[in-house]
């Protein structure tokens, strides 16, 4: 019986370690999805390698949903009462829509 409590711990700890992200410091690249189901790449606090040919730009509401979505490891990180401004607290996004995402939210409607 001990046994069994020993493995059902040690699959629920890895669980939880591979369903949290992988997000360690506040530099990172992370994809997004948009309500509309386009795919958005962001990197956070580091230079943005953008695909060629260049993608169209994103419309602010694009933007502001694919920032605050790309942010949120770095909110959960820093907690409700963080000096300002901090690269968690005030942090540089820069996102840009994946190749083929255009085609792939138009067919998703």
């Amino acid at each position: 019986m001990r046994t069994l409590h020993g493995v059902t711990l040690m699959l629920a700890v890895l669980g939880v370690a591979a369903c949290a992200p992988a997000i360690v410091g506040p530099y990172y690249t992370m994809d997004v999805r948009l309500a509309d189901g386009k795919p958005v790449r962001c990197a956070v606090n580091q230079p943005v390698r953008l695909p060629d040919p260049t993608p169209p730009p994103l419309s602010t509401r694009e933007r502001n949903e694919a920032e605050v979505l790309a942010t949120q490891p770095l909110r959960l990180q820093s907690g409700p009462r963080s000096p300002y401004p901090t690269v968690y607290t005030a942090p540089d996004v820069q996102c840009f829509e994946l190749p083929g995402g255009s085609a792939q939210a138009s067919s998703a409607r």
